[in-house]
């Protein structure tokens, strides 16, 4: 929340210094106006801990929880800006590895590929479409965005033809190949090529005619030419060149308006000074509100966290993030055919394995052991009896179902491993489970587990159940014990 004046006091004398580095130094935080110097404490301390922190946590509660401290959701105009916010910590998610970012870069690349989310709460007044799409619809009011812009060239394609029509009724086929490198210019390919150009410069046309004439009652046209040019004309081939006969006046007073243009309008009242939205020196986040909340009897009780809740985050991501690959594989497998696999197709995804786990942000140091928990997972999936007969085909059989439906009055969305009807009618919901036990006494660890997600199954099979009335079957997989349960939903 600085101001110009105050950015220009912290940094403007050492433009060259770390930024961090200069916020901490008395004398040059001396130089800022008093409501700069209460701003910069605020910030300096919540980030101080911040970096005090780093790789101390998953790198997206690192970053989020900071964002948090500064009142970034504060600042936010409306909740759609939240969904994006979402968006972007789900990059930093997918790119983490050790708590940190491998390459910026990449970071910065798949932020550029982002779009803002639609924002659900608006109205259905305003649809966005193309021209092709707005075929044969009418609106009150049309917009058309855009219409400086050229398209793409077309690469040269390998072939051009054209039929052209006789008197007799029949047709002649004119066709020229692309030239080879070392070839001039084939003046046939080069007609069917500007005949092509033609025509596509009267499609624009037609496609123009289309979106205009959509408008029952305001027609809005959006288009921009360089003013810097010498001649002012638009971009040949944008679909403003179409209407610059039309429109080419508007746009020359415009232009010649332009270098002696006014600071105030034509009834000389100036325009409203930029606004810097920040929020108040003072401000402190809400104190938390308490909420009534009980577990649901279902949902199996929280363990206790040992070593006084020191975070071991990286074994428990790295062995979600195996779950995750595991998954993957075996939905993979499903839809392909189990029978095309065996451990030999196996040990050559190695490399497939790696790829999928660097993704989800698993660092170099522990990848080739997820790489061979991974392997084995589904190396022990395709030996195991029940694990095959899981895999095989079936009736209606379908990996990572997602169902949506309410229960006990509340929205509830889940995904099934796998479900499918066996050849008695009965309908099978099977989820992986990849975890490992180190212990003795695995059947009472199965055991156990089998208690800890009776409430997550038998929600699918309640909702499954609601789609079909025929009886259920629930089973819990433990590829890397050999481990299966398997029971009746009443």
């Amino acid at each position: 929340g600085l101001t110009l004046a105050d950015l220009d006091a912290l940094a403007g004398r050492d433009p060259g210094a770390a930024l961090w580095d200069l916020m901490n130094d008395d004398d040059t935080v001396a130089r800022l106006s008093p409501d700069g110097g209460t701003r910069l404490q605020r910030v300096r301390t919540i980030l101080g801990r911040c970096i005090a922190g780093r790789r101390r946590a998953p790198l997206r509660r690192w970053i989020e929880g900071t964002w948090l401290a500064l009142g970034g959701p504060a600042c936010v105009e409306n909740a759609a800006d939240l969904d994006d916010a979402l968006a972007f910590l789900g990059q930093l998610d997918e790119l983490e590895e050790g708590g940190d970012l491998a390459d910026f870069e990449v970071l910065a690349e798949r932020v550029a590929g982002l779009y803002a989310l639609p924002d659900a709460p608006a109205g259905t007044r305003l649809q966005i479409m193309t021209i092709h799409k707005a075929k044969g619809l009418e609106f009150d009011t049309v917009i058309l965005p855009g219409l400086g812009r050229a398209p793409r060239h077309d690469t040269a394609r390998l072939l051009l033809w054209q039929e052209r029509a006789r008197d007799d009724g029949r047709h002649d086929l004119l066709l020229a190949p692309i030239r080879a490198a070392a070839d001039s210019v084939d003046p046939v390919y080069r007609y069917l090529a500007e005949f092509d150009k033609t025509k596509g410069t009267h499609e624009d046309a037609r496609l123009l005619y289309v979106a205009a004439t959509r408008a029952r009652a305001r027609l809005h046209l959006i288009g921009h030419v360089n003013a810097a040019a010498k001649t002012l004309a638009p971009q040949p081939g944008s679909l403003l060149a179409r209407l610059w006969p039309a429109v080419n006046a508007a746009f020359e007073e415009i232009a010649a308006s332009a270098p002696g243009a006014s600071s105030e309008d034509e009834n000389g009242v100036a325009p409203p000074a930029t606004v810097i939205r920040r929020l108040p020196a003072g401000w402190c986040a809400p104190a938390p509100q308490d909420v009534a909340w009980e577990m649901p009897p279902e949902s199996p009780p929280e363990e206790d966290v040992p070593h006084g809740g020191v975070e071991f985050s990286w074994a428990s991501e790295t062995a979600r993030h195996v779950g995750t690959v595991v998954h993957r594989f075996l939905q993979i497998i499903t839809e392909d055919n189990v029978a095309r696999w065996d451990d030999k197709r196996i040990a050559t995804l190695h490399d497939a394995f790696a790829r999928e786990l660097a993704r989800l942000g698993v660092p170099r140091s522990e990848r080739d052991a997820a790489v061979l928990r991974v392997a084995t997972a589904l190396g022990a999936s395709l030996r195991h009896e029940r694990g095959r007969w899981l895999l095989s085909e079936h009736r209606q059989a379908q990996s990572e179902l997602r169902l949506t439906g309410v229960l006990d009055g509340a929205l509830c969305n889940v995904a099934i491993d796998r479900t499918f009807v066996d050849d008695d009618g009965v309908r099978w919901i099977a989820d992986y489970k990849t975890g490992a036990h180190e212990g003795g006494d695995l059947e009472a660890f199965l055991d156990r587990e089998q208690e800890r997600y009776r409430g997550q199954l038998e929600r699918y099979a309640r909702l499954m159940h609601a789609l079909e009335p025929r009886p259920i079957r629930l089973a819990l997989f433990f590829p890397l014990l050999g481990g299966w349960r398997e029971w009746s939903f009443q």
